[in-house]
């Protein structure tokens, strides 16, 4: 019991807002202690990263078992859902709808999208007050990896193309991935970093609901990736 009671004292949702942040800000720095450059990356430079993968995997295996509960664990006042015939017709239209457009204006429809799930985010926090701090550590994990941008020395050379993308920055890394493995260039994957960072968001909301433990591990796993694309984002920007 005391335990348990330890448990649910300690910040866990601030405490992945620092974290974030606090890697972020030192992502130019761990770029330098690794004594990397364009030409011969450091083997740390991918190992460390790698290391921090395997350590939340084995967290988030031993985490059922952990004494983690909030006062915002069940969420009882969002109704259960049910799906008819015509939710599941009405969702199979939109999404026709949505691929008829991606094929024709992916980077409009992909922006749309993308300020969509911001808009269900924003929305999903004014609903749910108890589920606020965790919506910010989801944010935070999303976005704080990339606060080395903001002390960036040629701040104003990047900014109009990190302005553009900031909304997508989340999925930077699986967009250039899937845009490597069909061929594309990384120019071309913007509408593709938007449609991803929007399944990341309105997933993640989904998650909080469903209890801390939960949220916690997709929050390590969307640091990770965040954390990753900062990376080969501060890369690209000194090539």
């Amino acid at each position: 019991m005391e335990v348990t009671k330890l448990a649910s004292q300690i910040p866990i949702f601030p405490l992945f807002i620092a974290v974030s942040l606090v890697v972020g800000w030192f992502i130019p720095g761990f770029y330098t202690w690794t004594d990397s450059d364009q030409s011969r990356p450091s083997p740390l430079l991918w190992k460390v990263p790698m290391w921090s993968a395997i350590a939340s995997a084995a967290f988030c295996l031993v985490l059922p078992w952990l004494p983690i509960t909030t006062k915002s664990s069940i969420d009882t006042s969002r109704p259960k859902m049910r799906f008819s015939l015509r939710l599941l017709l009405a969702i199979t239209t939109a999404i026709a709808v949505a691929t008829a457009l991606l094929t024709k204006f992916p980077l409009f429809t992909s922006g749309v999208i993308c300020a969509g799930a911001y808009a269900y985010f924003i929305a999903s926090c004014v609903r749910n007050p108890q589920h606020r701090m965790a919506s910010a550590a989801l944010l935070a994990c999303m976005i704080l990896p990339y606060a080395w941008v903001v002390s960036y020395k040629e701040l104003d050379r990047i900014l109009p193309a990190f302005a553009l993308m900031i909304s997508g920055m989340p999925a930077f890394v699986p967009a250039a991935l899937i845009g490597q493995l069909f061929g594309q260039n990384m120019r071309d994957t913007t509408w593709l970093t938007f449609l991803l960072t929007a399944m990341e968001l309105t997933i993640g909301v989904l998650m909080i609901r469903l209890g801390p433990k939960r949220t916690i591990a997709y929050l390590l796993l969307v640091m990770q990736i965040s954390v990753l694309g900062s990376l080969a984002f501060h890369m690209l920007c000194l090539a």
